[in-house]
Protein backbone atom coordinates (compact mmCIF):
# COMPACT_ATOMS: atom_id res chain seq x y z
CA UNK A 1 0.00 0.00 0.00
CA UNK A 2 2.73 2.59 0.39
CA UNK A 3 3.90 2.14 -3.07
CA UNK A 4 0.15 3.08 -4.13
CA UNK A 5 0.19 5.92 -1.67
CA UNK A 6 3.61 7.13 -3.13
CA UNK A 7 2.15 7.10 -6.25
CA UNK A 8 -0.98 8.85 -5.90
CA UNK A 9 0.93 11.51 -4.21
CA UNK A 10 2.90 12.07 -7.32
CA UNK A 11 0.27 12.42 -8.95
CA UNK A 12 -1.17 14.71 -6.94
CA UNK A 13 2.56 16.85 -6.95
CA UNK A 14 2.02 16.48 -10.84
CA UNK A 15 -0.86 18.38 -11.01
CA UNK A 16 -3.06 15.24 -12.02
CA UNK A 17 -6.00 13.52 -10.90
CA UNK A 18 -5.11 10.00 -8.62
CA UNK A 19 -4.59 7.43 -10.96
CA UNK A 20 -6.94 5.10 -8.55
CA UNK A 21 -9.58 4.92 -6.21
CA UNK A 22 -12.20 7.80 -5.29
CA UNK A 23 -11.77 11.06 -4.24
CA UNK A 24 -13.69 14.29 -3.95
CA UNK A 25 -13.37 15.89 -6.94
CA UNK A 26 -14.50 19.20 -5.88
CA UNK A 27 -12.40 19.63 -3.14
CA UNK A 28 -9.29 18.50 -4.98
CA UNK A 29 -9.83 21.37 -7.41
CA UNK A 30 -10.65 23.34 -4.48
CA UNK A 31 -7.52 22.57 -3.03
CA UNK A 32 -5.45 22.76 -5.92
CA UNK A 33 -6.47 26.24 -6.39
CA UNK A 34 -4.64 27.09 -3.50
CA UNK A 35 -1.38 26.97 -5.15
CA UNK A 36 -0.06 25.38 -2.11
CA UNK A 37 1.56 21.56 -2.40
CA UNK A 38 -0.25 18.37 -0.76
CA UNK A 39 1.69 16.95 1.73
CA UNK A 40 1.36 13.22 2.48
CA UNK A 41 -1.37 12.17 5.52
CA UNK A 42 -2.14 9.45 7.57
CA UNK A 43 -3.76 6.00 6.26
CA UNK A 44 -6.61 4.74 7.81
CA UNK A 45 -7.98 0.78 7.31
CA UNK A 46 -11.10 -0.17 6.87
CA UNK A 47 -12.19 -4.18 6.22
CA UNK A 48 -12.95 -3.37 2.73
CA UNK A 49 -10.90 -0.53 1.59
CA UNK A 50 -8.33 1.72 2.94
CA UNK A 51 -8.08 5.71 2.85
CA UNK A 52 -5.18 8.03 2.02
CA UNK A 53 -5.30 10.91 3.30
CA UNK A 54 -3.11 14.21 1.77
CA UNK A 55 -2.90 17.75 3.08
CA UNK A 56 -3.36 20.98 1.52
CA UNK A 57 -2.30 23.76 4.12
CA UNK A 58 -3.42 26.67 3.67
CA UNK A 59 -1.52 29.89 3.38
CA UNK A 60 -3.85 31.23 5.76
CA UNK A 61 -4.39 28.47 8.36
CA UNK A 62 -7.19 27.01 7.04
CA UNK A 63 -6.20 23.36 6.03
CA UNK A 64 -7.90 21.12 3.24
CA UNK A 65 -8.01 17.36 3.62
CA UNK A 66 -8.28 15.52 0.61
CA UNK A 67 -9.01 11.15 0.78
CA UNK A 68 -8.86 8.95 -1.50
CA UNK A 69 -10.62 5.27 -0.63
CA UNK A 70 -9.13 2.67 -2.66
CA UNK A 71 -11.28 -0.77 -2.27
CA UNK A 72 -9.46 -3.77 -1.64
CA UNK A 73 -9.32 -7.13 -2.93
CA UNK A 74 -9.31 -9.06 0.33
CA UNK A 75 -10.58 -8.06 3.80
CA UNK A 76 -8.25 -5.95 5.95
CA UNK A 77 -8.46 -7.66 9.54
CA UNK A 78 -7.15 -5.83 12.94
CA UNK A 79 -4.67 -8.04 14.83
CA UNK A 80 -4.85 -7.27 18.30
CA UNK A 81 -1.12 -7.78 20.03
CA UNK A 82 -2.22 -11.50 21.93
CA UNK A 83 -2.12 -11.32 25.70
CA UNK A 84 0.16 -14.02 25.61
CA UNK A 85 3.14 -11.60 24.22
CA UNK A 86 5.48 -10.64 26.84
CA UNK A 87 6.49 -6.99 27.10
CA UNK A 88 9.34 -6.05 28.98
CA UNK A 89 9.74 -2.00 28.91
CA UNK A 90 12.68 -1.96 30.86
CA UNK A 91 14.79 -3.90 27.88
CA UNK A 92 12.65 -2.66 24.57
CA UNK A 93 12.36 -6.12 23.89
CA UNK A 94 8.99 -8.28 22.90
CA UNK A 95 8.97 -12.32 23.54
CA UNK A 96 6.84 -14.98 24.15
CA UNK A 97 5.75 -16.76 27.20
CA UNK A 98 5.27 -20.24 28.39
CA UNK A 99 2.61 -22.22 28.95
CA UNK A 100 0.29 -25.73 28.71
CA UNK A 101 0.00 -26.71 25.32
CA UNK A 102 -4.01 -26.95 26.51
CA UNK A 103 -3.58 -23.05 27.48
CA UNK A 104 -2.01 -22.48 24.19
CA UNK A 105 -4.61 -24.23 21.87
CA UNK A 106 -7.28 -22.05 23.82
CA UNK A 107 -5.89 -18.43 23.48
CA UNK A 108 -4.88 -19.70 19.89
CA UNK A 109 -8.69 -20.36 19.36
CA UNK A 110 -9.73 -16.98 21.47
CA UNK A 111 -7.12 -15.25 19.20
CA UNK A 112 -8.63 -16.43 15.77
CA UNK A 113 -12.30 -16.14 17.01
CA UNK A 114 -11.09 -12.47 16.98
CA UNK A 115 -10.31 -12.52 13.42
CA UNK A 116 -13.80 -13.27 12.42
CA UNK A 117 -16.14 -10.36 10.81
CA UNK A 118 -18.26 -9.43 13.86
CA UNK A 119 -15.88 -9.28 16.60
CA UNK A 120 -12.47 -8.10 14.47
CA UNK A 121 -14.91 -5.43 13.62
CA UNK A 122 -15.83 -4.60 17.11
CA UNK A 123 -12.12 -4.04 17.82
CA UNK A 124 -10.99 -2.43 14.22
CA UNK A 125 -9.15 0.88 14.66
CA UNK A 126 -9.28 1.19 18.33
CA UNK A 127 -6.12 1.49 19.92
CA UNK A 128 -6.12 -0.74 23.28
CA UNK A 129 -4.88 1.02 26.47
CA UNK A 130 -1.31 0.09 27.50
CA UNK A 131 -1.41 -3.38 29.45
CA UNK A 132 1.60 -2.32 31.87
CA UNK A 133 1.97 -5.99 30.98
CA UNK A 134 5.72 -6.92 32.00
Amino acid sequence: MAGKKRAIFEDLLAGRDPSEGSFPAELLKEARASGVAPQMGTTRFAPDSVALEYVYPGRQGETMVITVTIPTDERIVFLPVPHWVVESIWQGEIDGTYCFESEAAAMTKEFLAQLEPGPNKEIFGKKPAPTGRS
